[in-house]
């Protein structure tokens, strides 16, 4: 597997997109012919598709103006248009609202284990052996996916310096750290209530407004401020010793704190506040792949590291649909999903370890926000 790409970014926002677009437009290509297939294979065609993305193009920059500006730049500088690149960074809309409508229309023999499969967990300083702040997580996604996807360090005079990992096309960041230990990781989640409101601010530029901030209100507020298209689940740490989990529905949030230190999430509501719940009726492993991962890690509790929080992300209990998820060959191939990347994030040392594909076979390479992060993460 190659290296993932290390994109070093600054202040201005257009110039960010635009070096985005022209070191990642063969991926971004590549991205936007997976997601088509994607949704073509839930039913929604081509035309259709990139239409929807075209009428979030207004939509965004009415809600972000930087984040249009960067998403304007990607498209300029991958000489790709705009509804296009517009359509990823609402993929998890388009996406998920077909999930919904796959799990509503019962269709579940078509499409079962074809959908998000991320199991996250966030670990307080009692739990660890260098009384860090920890984040982590296996990101299970579209295989057609993997190998299309960046690290950015953004450094900024006005703004937070942050590094973060996205697909490429995707402003993001998804899963990443700021320069004020504010970390990230997250999990899809489906209710049946998804899609009922139309155009609200979508889960990406969620994700980024949350790296963007400097405390550690700030960073809940993006969550829980506006309501939602689709659910979704945050883990939003502090490198001071904080953890939520916060579970979102359309109209809804709930949350849940760690217990003795540890917390785990996989891809169903745990809070029936939010109604029926329905991703684990189309991926059955969502009911194992968190208590598992609990369990994993709690026989380590105040000895966790980076070392033990990665084999925890390497078990293959449930094979192919497990924490370490391989694709399910007896899938058609636009469904197949895999672990994409692991993550496991350090939020005092600035650092992410990264394993970019299945940690089963897969190294982890530090990847830090600077200098002085590499040494806070020898120390």
């Amino acid at each position: 597997m190659s290296a993932l790409p290390l994109l070093d970014l600054g202040d201005d926002p257009f110039e960010r997109g635009l070096i985005h677009g022209r070191e990642l437009a063969p991926m971004i290509a590549e991205n936007i012919e997976t997601y088509l297939a994607r949704f073509a294979a839930g039913g929604l065609d081509s035309a259709t598709a990139r239409q929807e993305g075209q009428n979030w193009v207004e939509v965004i920059a009415g809600q972000n103006a930087e984040y249009s500006e960067e998403m304007r730049g990607i498209a300029e500088g991958s000489a790709l248009p705009l509804g296009d690149i517009a359509m990823l960074n609402a993929r998890y809309e388009i996406t998920f609202g077909l999930f919904g409508k796959e799990a509503r229309d019962n269709d579940l023999a078509a499409i079962a284990e074809d959908a998000d499969g991320c199991s996250t967990f966030g670990l307080l300083p009692e739990a660890t052996a260098s009384g860090h702040t920890i984040l982590g997580q296996n990101w299970d996604w579209l295989a057609g996916v993997h190998e299309h996807c960046a690290v950015l360090r953004i450094r900024r005079q006005s703004g937070s310096d942050m590094i973060c990992y996205t697909e490429a096309g995707i402003v993001g960041g998804k899963m990443g750290v700021n320069e004020h230990g504010i970390g990230l990781v997250e999990n899809g989640l489906v209710s049946d209530h998804d899609g009922h409101n139309a155009y609200e601010k979508p889960f990406h530029m969620r994700c980024r407004e949350i790296l963007d901030a400097e405390t550690y209100d700030m960073a809940l507020r993006p969550i829980v401020e506006t309501r939602r298209v689709c659910s979704a689940n945050f883990v939003v740490g502090h490198a001071d010793g904080e953890v939520i989990d916060l579970e979102t529905s359309p109209d809804a949030v709930s949350y849940h704190y760690p217990k003795d230190g540890l917390v785990t999430h996989s891809n169903h509501f745990l809070d029936q506040r939010h109604g029926p719940s329905q991703m684990e009726r189309l991926s059955t492993s969502t009911l194992y792949r968190a208590n598992r991962l609990d369990r994993l890690l709690r026989k380590d509790i105040g000895k966790l590291d980076a070392g033990l929080c990665q084999t925890a992300l390497a078990d293959h209990f449930g094979l192919p649909n497990a924490i370490c998820r391989h694709p399910d060959e007896r899938l058609p191939e636009a469904k197949r999903t895999m672990t994409n990347a692991a993550f496991v994030i350090d939020l005092n040392a600035r650092t992410m370890e990264i394993a970019n594909g299945p940690p089963c076979t897969t190294a982890f390479v530090t990847h830090a926000l600077d200098d002085e992060a590499m040494t806070r993460a020898a120390e």
